[in-house]
């Protein structure tokens, strides 16, 4: 097996043990004998695609501005959706004038390689499977970069790839070697933006077993269990249908649905606690992204159920924005409105004009692409990524939405129960004593009622030409459907 990174091989290397941990679920009606056939992915996903690939590549080496290109494996999704290869190492080579336009150098067959982790591709499988007009062993580069570089006056290299960046400088400096160097990421990134068709394939798999595996979840949580037995569940599911997860699984449940990205996964669940689940299976490298934040016991509390249903009405008149025309940060803006003025209605917030008391609920952007990395690349527009004012208040719009991104819709509310005991360090350089003494006095009561409690909801949308597809809506969301499938 090839892993394409550390973190792979300790989730691989770990998931023994989490499906050890499912055998001590107790629910009694979901036995562990059978799997349940409705979370079984059954449609025809197209695997490989040649063709998929090489449009990719002619794509590029027709946009670069560099003569030759260089990409290396270490800029590991990059270098996937240009190859198709998921080798930890490799380097191709695009020279569109060149005898053969896509070369690739890589590890080279090797018994004991095959004996310690498994068949590699080598240079016979580079140009069978994965459609190379010629192949190297890869300790063949050094040698041969100075032949494939006779006339070539300008390179394209992926921005932070250190090692084929120096070993162009020190062409650069003997006979031959090319003079400007050009960054070849904003191409290849404004590219993944839009996924085509076969991306959607892959992309609509890994949500709907996702989704699956919240559904599993609503079966089968009850009070005592521990966060890595929902974690062994959810896994569980992603591995019935050939997936991996796309990223750590995260079951933050009670005081731990309030912090973001919780990952240790230890709590032993409560009577009364909510249970927030951010999961996502990969197919052939495209990861989902879905939140539910569900109620261990069955049923919401009143408290629960106020912000519950405030975070989703945020989320859904979002969604009604994530259509091509509109901006980018629209969409988000409007989500954090929302929220910003049910916060005020339930006496969270004093007033709804001030930035430090919207950026005290509001701490990130509630959309962001997803792809071959859970936070896929792209530009979002021009815009000073530094502004602590950005995701406050609706001074940005970003870029406009086009058909085929595929993004998250993430809004939440997070109160983490001693935060108000911190305000004069997070805004003491913004707002005067006054200012946070008379906020402090005037919501503590109402923060105290939902002190502790963490929601998010988020779904994953495809952009049409004339709307959007939520994706993620075998997940259910609502109120209403959460405790009817906890029944």
């Amino acid at each position: 097996m090839n892993y394409r990174s550390f973190k792979d091989f300790v989730t691989a290397a770990t998931m023994g043990f989490l499906l050890l941990a499912v055998s001590g679920c107790t629910k009694p009606q979901a036995a562990r004998d059978t799997f349940p056939k409705e979370f079984v992915y059954s449609e025809e996903v197209p695997g490989y695609s040649p063709a998929v690939f090489e449009n990719r590549r002619q794509r590029v080496m027709e946009g670069m501005e560099g003569q030759i290109a260089l990409v290396s494996a270490a800029a590991s999704e990059d270098f996937y959706y240009l190859t198709g290869m998921m080798e930890e190492r490799g380097i191709a080579v695009l020279d569109p004038k060149g005898e053969h336009p896509f070369i690739l150098f890589v590890l080279p067959d090797d018994p004991m390689a095959t004996l310690w982790t498994g068949d590699r591709y080598g240079v016979k499988g580079a140009m069978e499977r994965f459609g190379a007009d010629t192949a190297y062993p890869l300790e063949n580069f050094h040698r041969m970069l100075p032949g494939l570089m006779i006339g070539k006056e300008t390179v394209s290299l992926l921005r932070g790839d250190r090692s084929l960046a120096e070993q162009v400088e020190n062409l650069q400096m003997g006979k031959g070697g090319p003079r400007p160097s050009y960054d070849l990421t904003s191409l290849v990134h404004e590219m993944r933006v839009v996924k085509d068709e076969w991306e959607v394939r892959q992309l609509e798999k890994a949500i709907d077993v996702t989704c699956f595996a919240q559904q599993r979840v609503l079966q089968t949580v009850t009070p005592g269990q521990k966060e890595y037995e929902v974690q062994a569940e959810i896994e569980y599911v992603f591995l019935k249908n050939g997936l991996r997860p796309g990223f750590e699984t995260i079951t933050g449940s009670g005081p731990n649905a309030a912090t973001l990205h919780y990952y240790e996964n230890r709590r032993t669940l409560q009577e009364g606690d909510l249970l927030l689940m951010d999961i996502g299976a990969a197919c052939n490298g495209y990861t989902a992204d879905v939140t539910r934040t569900i109620p261990v016991s069955g049923a919401f509390t009143p408290e629960q159920k106020e912000l519950y249903n405030l975070v989703l009405k945020a989320q859904e008149e979002a969604i009604r924005l994530m259509v091509p025309g509109q901006k980018i940060l629209d969409c988000h803006h409007r989500a954090t409105d929302v929220i910003v003025k049910g916060l005020y209605e339930l006496g969270l917030i004093t007033d709804t004009t001030s930035w430090w008391q919207r950026r005290f609920y509001i701490h990130y952007r509630n959309d962001h692409y997803i792809g071959l990395n859970v936070h896929d690349v792209g530009s979002y527009g021009e815009f000073n990524e530094a502004d602590r004012n950005i995701y406050a208040t609706p001074k940005y719009r970003g870029r406009d939405i086009l058909p085929g991104m595929v993004l998250t819709m993430e809004p939440g509310i997070y109160l983490i129960a001693d935060r108000l005991d911190h305000l004069r360090r997070l805004f003491g350089d913004v707002a005067t004593e006054e200012e946070l003494a008379a906020f402090e006095e005037q919501v503590r009561p109402a923060y105290e009622k939902y002190a502790g409690i963490g929601i998010r909801i988020e779904d994953d949308i495809l952009v049409t030409e004339t709307g959007n597809r939520v994706l993620s809506g075998k997940a259910p969301k609502t109120v209403e459907e959460i405790e009817a499938a906890m029944r």
